[in-house]
């Protein structure tokens, strides 16, 4: 089948959707089908847009075997509503315009958020006469709201509108947590419509590392390792996990290291120096494939998210990863990502935003190196019998092809 996948964020640029979408792609080639993927200039995290693609308006390449059109859009830090809307809308546009010049596709794939993708993948899809698959990575604006990114009740009469405008257009509705499918009901979605396609590992990429290893490459010798990695966003809440650090100061062994970047990192960083926090270290965002390593030198990973109800139903992709290596959780989900990591026997779920809790949990864990190990154990034998990408993909894949019939 001739596949289009249209998402802001793809590879070389970092984070779990474009990292989510390029293994997409791979995976729909090796099935045979034709994929070509329309993303935007690589700009994210830094809102600056290299050398290679500056003045461009659309780039077509290979990356990775994978037919690749980069499209202009208005980069930027995103730290303001307006900047977000630029940024975005840009987008929007430039997908539409590069998108009306290629050739036909079966189906047009896009990926949320930000929606304003599936405006494009809507448009594109009727163009061509083909079907459309919204694949929805969060629920927006719903996520945007409880952030207070969105606070305009105009603005929001009118997202909620699209959202719905979207829901009934597409032809399938692909989602990342189980949960979703409860709220998308409630929004008139029908069920039949909607199809599971939750995060999960890839194996081939993530496996245990030698920790000591990892630790001696990044300068740590024989720290006890706090690591959180990913987003550092509002929906994080990581000042409380600084707060955590600041109750452990006296204990010299523990460190906290922070992997990524976000709206929020410089602000952490100036926390932390305000503070005085010398056993708290941010590293730069690093490449997909040198995450399992990093992750190794960890001996305990952290999955914050806010005390918000639009968290009931958040199953972060990077617990995964973490299990993978074989790594102790310790996490403030509520909800499904709190069930989930109940049964897969592999952390400590504590109160959000509580920083004398998950302090208490990294003391309990450093003291604890049996513990530690059985976690990671369970964890690991968890994702690899349930999370497997592979198979995930698999049944994907057949959703996908049932749409040519």
């Amino acid at each position: 089948m001739k596949i289009l996948l249209i998402s802001q964020y793809y590879p070389p640029e970092v984070g779990a959707l474009a990292t989510r979408m390029s293994s997409l792609a791979m995976q729909l080639k090796r099935k045979g089908h034709d994929v070509t993927v329309i993303a935007e200039i690589p700009n994210y995290p830094s809102g600056t847009v290299s050398s290679k693609y500056k003045y461009k308006f659309i780039v077509k390449e290979k990356y990775e075997g994978i037919n690749v059109i980069r499209t202009f859009v208005c980069a930027n830090s995103r730290k303001t509503n307006l900047q977000r809307m630029r940024f975005y809308i840009s987008f929007m546009i430039s997908s539409i315009i590069s998108g009306m010049f290629l050739e036909k596709f079966e189906i047009v794939l896009a990926t949320s958020p930000p929606l304003f993708v599936g405006i494009s993948g809507y448009v594109l899809s009727r163009l061509m006469g083909c079907r459309l698959v919204l694949d929805i990575r969060d629920l927006w604006p719903e996520s945007a709201v409880s952030l207070g990114e969105l606070k305009s009740e105009r603005l929001i009469n009118l997202a909620e509108k699209l959202e719905h405008f979207l829901y009934s257009k597409a032809d399938k509705v692909s989602i990342a947590v189980p949960g979703f499918r409860s709220r998308l009901l409630k929004k008139n979605v029908k069920d039949d419509k909607i199809v599971d396609f939750p995060n999960g590992v890839d194996f081939s990429l993530f496996s245990p590392h030698d920790s000591r290893k990892a630790k001696m490459k990044y300068g740590f010798g024989d720290k006890f390792i706090v690591l959180f990695s990913g987003n550092h966003g509002l929906a994080q809440g990581l000042n409380t996990i600084l707060k955590s650090a600041e109750l452990l100061l006296k204990n010299r062994e523990i460190l906290f290291v922070f992997v990524g970047s976000g709206v929020e990192k410089d602000n952490l960083i100036k926390q932390r120096d305000k503070i005085g926090l010398n056993n708290v270290i941010f590293l730069p965002e690093s490449p997909h494939k040198e995450m399992p390593e990093i992750i190794s030198m960890a001996d305990v990973c952290i999955v914050p998210l806010r005390n918000l109800p639009l968290f009931t139903n958040a199953i972060p992709s990077k617990m995964f990863e973490y299990m993978a290596c074989r790594k102790p959780i310790i996490s403030t989900l509520i909800g499904e990502g709190d069930k989930l990591i109940r049964e897969a026997k592999s952390g400590i779920t504590v109160q959000p935003e509580n920083e004398d809790v998950i302090a208490s949990s990294v003391l309990k864990l450093y003291n604890d190196i049996k513990l530690i190990e059985e976690l990671g154990a369970n964890g690991y034998a968890f994702v690899k019998h349930k999370y497997s990408r592979n198979n995930i993909f698999n049944t994907f894949d057949k959703k996908l092809r049932s749409l040519k019939n």
